[in-house]
């Protein structure tokens, strides 16, 4: 049997190390990538987001076949009025809610602090405030014929 001996090691530490630098220079773009992907898809899943979210796509959906809308309880509601029924969406407590025919209770939105409906000429403006802090605001054209 031959052994093999290592005669001296001195010559690969500055070899080592360039290789180390290398393989840092290409693993930290990709760790930084990782982590800004990341914190923008916590941001994604915020779940008082993607309710206020779909809110605002259902209202759209009322509005868009509406005949009348009126303000309702000084400022706390809209009334929409459709060919098929009379819609009632309004603040009641910490919801926002959804009513057919003055009956039923379908909560639309959570977590509400304040709100207010306004119609401003063929507008619906919506300014809402979440217990979070959060602050949303929307507008909305109406399709009404005079």
């Amino acid at each position: 049997m031959r052994r093999v001996t290592i005669r001296s090691s001195a010559g690969f530490t500055f070899l080592d190390s360039l290789m180390e630098i290398v393989a840092l220079s290409i693993m930290l773009p990709l760790a930084a990538m990782f982590y800004l992907f990341g914190s923008q898809y916590l941001v994604d899943l915020d779940s008082a987001e993607t309710e206020y979210r779909l809110f605002s796509l259902e209202l759209q959906q009322y509005l868009d076949d509406s005949q009348q809308v009126f303000i309702t309880r000084d400022g706390k509601g809209v009334r929409i009025v459709r060919q098929d029924g009379v819609y009632d969406i309004e603040l009641y407590g910490t919801v926002v809610r959804k009513r057919k025919g003055q009956l039923g209770h379908e909560i639309m939105l959570t977590n509400v602090k304040s709100g207010e409906f306004q119609l401003v000429g063929k507008r619906l403006a919506i300014e809402l405030e979440f217990h979070s802090g959060a602050k949303e605001e929307a507008d909305y054209a109406l399709l009404l014929s005079d």
